[in-house]
Parts: structure tokens; C-alpha cells; sequence
């Protein structure tokens, strides 16, 4: 399974010059922790990019968290206390506090290694993107080519897909194999069996845990609905 299959790819997203007043809204009303920034660039040539709005491509600035708002509620609270507060949290750009440095994934990137990022460095999202060949020659580019904003993959998300794999929001039934070390056989006998009476099996999730070795199969079989 790779992000494209799991992405969101409807995304709400903020510009560099829009307020911090205007993200804490946004953050509150659909429920957010975290918002991509984007520059709009002019709509590319057809059939350039298969992710992209017909009108418009997103280029990924940086990214803004719900943390980034309290930490510029909590300074302003400060300097207030403190007699030099200079403008109000609410009045600051999203440019003066977002987070340029972003780790990011690609759409063909595998959802395992995406989920090994988040995990290891401690992550709630990756922004997904593209990269787009430069127009001009590599000689006479300044900088590399922006990354294009594609979908955002989440916690949540690959949550949703570990239900989708293990069957969760399907009837049917769950069966528990216990592997021997180095060998699975019980696995496979289990799947010719379910071949030879023409049972569908659409998931079969094997559990490492020690030295890489699968201890554990979790094999879905899905409910059988006589026609």
C-alpha cells in the first residue's frame, strides 16, 4: 500500500500573509491540529500533474500547528505581563511563526514508511508532494523547483487504513494463527484451504515481533452472503 491510496487530498490550507486570528478560526471550526501553507503558483499545462486543481497548483511554503498558536497566545500573555506587547497574537502572519523545514513524503511513497517517519520522529502529519521539472535549465535555476502540494497523510489516516486492512468496518471474522518461528505453513494451508471452497480472503496481516520473525497471522474473512 503507498500514501496515494490513503492521502487526503481535500485539504484546507492557509497563505503566508493570512492572519493568526484567521487560522486559530479555521483550526476550531474543522477540528484541526495542523494546517499546510501554500503559495499559489499559475495553472500548469495540461495533464502535467494528475493531483492538481484544474486552476491552480499549490506550492508548499510550510506548515502551522495548533501548538504554534497557543506558544503565540502564551508570548503575548507574557508581554503583556511585562508592559511590551507590540501588536496582538490575533494580527500576527502565518509566515512569522510557521515551520519551513518540513520532513514530506510522495504519493508512491509506501504507507510502512511513512508510518516508520511519523513514529520515530515523533510526528502528527506529512504533507505529500510532487516535484516538477524546472523550466529553465539546472545551470540557470537559482533553486530547486517547489514542491507541489498533493495530500496530507495523518495518524488518523493510516489508522483508518489498518481498519480498512484488518476488516473493521466489514462483517465477517477474524482468525488468529499462531505461526511457528521461521515457518508458515499454518498460513498457508489455512489460504489453500480457503481457496479450495472458493472463500475470499482479502486480508491477511502477519505480526512481527522478535528478530523480525512472524509470530502471528490475522486473516479476515469476510461475511458469506448466499445469492
Amino acid at each position: 500500500m503507498i500514501v496515494r491510496e490513503v492521502m487526503m487530498t481535500r485539504l484546507i490550507t492557509v497563505a503566508l500573509n493570512d492572519t493568526l486570528g484567521h487560522v486559530a478560526i479555521l483550526l476550531r471550526q474543522h477540528q484541526f491540529h495542523h494546517l499546510p501553507v501554500i503559495r499559489v503558483a499559475h495553472a500548469p499545462e495540461a495533464g502535467k500533474s494528475r493531483y492538481t486543481a484544474p486552476n491552480a497548483r499549490l506550492l508548499l511554503e510550510g506548515l502551522l500547528t495548533s501548538y504554534d498558536i497557543d506558544l503565540a497566545v502564551e508570548l503575548e500573555r507574557q508581554s503583556s505581563a511585562n508592559n511590551t506587547v507590540e501588536r496582538p497574537w490575533q494580527e500576527q502572519r502565518v509566515v512569522e511563526v510557521m515551520h519551513r523545514t518540513l520532513i514530506r513524503v510522495t504519493p508512491t511513497t509506501s504507507v510502512a514508511a511513512a508510518a516508520q517517519i511519523l513514529v520515530e520522529r515523533g510526528l502528527n502529519c506529512l504533507p505529500v508532494v510532487e516535484y516538477e521539472a524546472a523550466e529553465v535549465p539546472s545551470e540557470d535555476a537559482e533553486q530547486d523547483a517547489p514542491p507541489l502540494l498533493v495530500g496530507l497523510l495523518t495518524r488518523s489516516d493510516l489508522l483508518i487504513a489498518l481498519a480498512h486492512m484488518t476488516g473493521a468496518f466489514e462483517p465477517g471474522m477474524q482468525l488468529i494463527l499462531p505461526l511457528p518461528p521461521h515457518d508458515v505453513t499454518p498460513l498457508a494451508k489455512m489460504l489453500m484451504l480457503a481457496a479450495e471452497l472458493h472463500i475470499q480472503v482479502p486480508s491477511v496481516v502477519a505480526v512481527s515481533q522478535k528478530e523480525g520473525v512472524p509470530r502471528v497471522a490475522t486473516v479476515y474473512i469476510p461475511k458469506f452472503c448466499p445469492k
